[in-house]
């Protein structure tokens, strides 16, 4: 791991670990709460050309990143998905994970998922699906997600689900957590809203980042980058801004304003965990969560070193 000195003289992180690649900002959904601000209207392609994603997922391979999590909008949208796994894959990514709606997962797309051995995130809201369908703005998605969740199971493929309990389903957390399972599906983590994007109670171009809704987990080597080429230290740090990925993914690893921004949460999530007094927003049930905000398996135990139970573990990333 890389690091350089900062003020405090304490190491910062400059190395990357997880690359969020938002392939897309268009999706077939219209979440209340997307923290992307996504939905049907937004453009597929952006403008972030194929030779542009592949010549990323080779950089972040040249300095260590094992993990990448392909993501939107939506990013079964995107025609060259099957392709951009597959090139992962080649490039020696251990870990590829797509962060999908799980409403348009056909049989060719499976195959694929099977072939690279690539890991499924999806989101979901409620046992009830007018309460889920009311949160996407489209009705039958709630079906629709129910059976990929299925098609994901029987193909036999990894998946973890992110229930976010917004202002449109208060209460319907543990109600989707135990429907879940009875579908058969083992990881599961809840979290709240995040005040970024859509669910921002207020838009003003003037602010500044909303530290206070991030997850905590982002100074640790992890960048999104989006389909308009921007780059930014995590999927929820919106006001964030590093640059042009077309700029270099090693040169944009040292600036001093990711530097800054991963000194400042790591410094942020320090003292909250010192704080004897949780979060009430904060969830970190052992079992539903994953407390490292990785897609790695690991175990949660609420009074073990990798469970801080005021760790608010959200999943990576919020499907829009």
């Amino acid at each position: 791991m890389t690091t350089v000195e900062c003020a405090e003289s304490s190491p910062v992180r400059t190395d990357l670990s997880f690359l969020w690649l938002e392939i897309t900002a268009k999706c077939n959904l219209a979440c209340a709460h997307c923290y992307a601000e996504s939905g049907p209207e937004a453009d597929l392609y952006g403008s972030m050309a194929y030779d542009d994603w592949t010549r990323v997922i080779d950089e972040a391979a040249e300095v260590g990143c094992g993990s990448v999590q392909f993501i939107g909008g939506e990013p079964t949208l995107h025609p060259r998905l099957p392709d951009l796994i597959g090139h992962a894959r080649r490039r020696g990514h251990e870990l590829i994970e797509v962060f999908t709606n799980a409403s348009r997962l056909d049989k060719s797309l499976l195959g694929c998922f099977q072939r690279h051995r690539v890991r499924v995130a999806t989101s979901f809201y409620s046992d009830d699906p007018a309460v889920h369908d009311a949160i996407t703005e489209r009705p039958g998605s709630w079906q629709r997600t129910v059976t990929g969740i299925e098609n994901v199971l029987a193909a036999g493929l990894p998946l973890r689900v992110g229930v976010t309990e917004t202002t449109h389903n208060p209460g319907h957390a543990q109600r989707a957590v135990t429907f879940l399972k009875t579908l058969g599906v083992d990881r599961i983590k809840v979290d709240r809203e995040r005040g970024v994007g859509r669910g921002g109670l207020v838009h003003l171009d003037c602010e500044g980042e909303r530290y206070e809704e991030l997850c905590g987990e982002c100074w640790k080597g992890k960048l999104c980058v989006t389909s308009s080429g921007e780059v930014f230290p995590c999927v929820f740090s919106r006001k964030t801004r590093l640059g042009d990925i077309r700029s270099g993914l090693s040169t944009l690893l040292l600036t001093a304003t990711l530097a800054g921004f991963r000194e400042k949460v790591r410094a942020l999530s320090a003292n909250e965990a010192e704080d004897p007094q949780c979060n009430p927003l904060a969830t970190c049930n052992p079992d539903t969560c994953n407390p490292n905000d990785s897609p790695q398996d690991l175990d949660c135990n609420p009074n073990g070193s990798n469970c801080n139970p005021c760790n608010p573990c959200p999943p990576n990333g919020e499907s829009g």
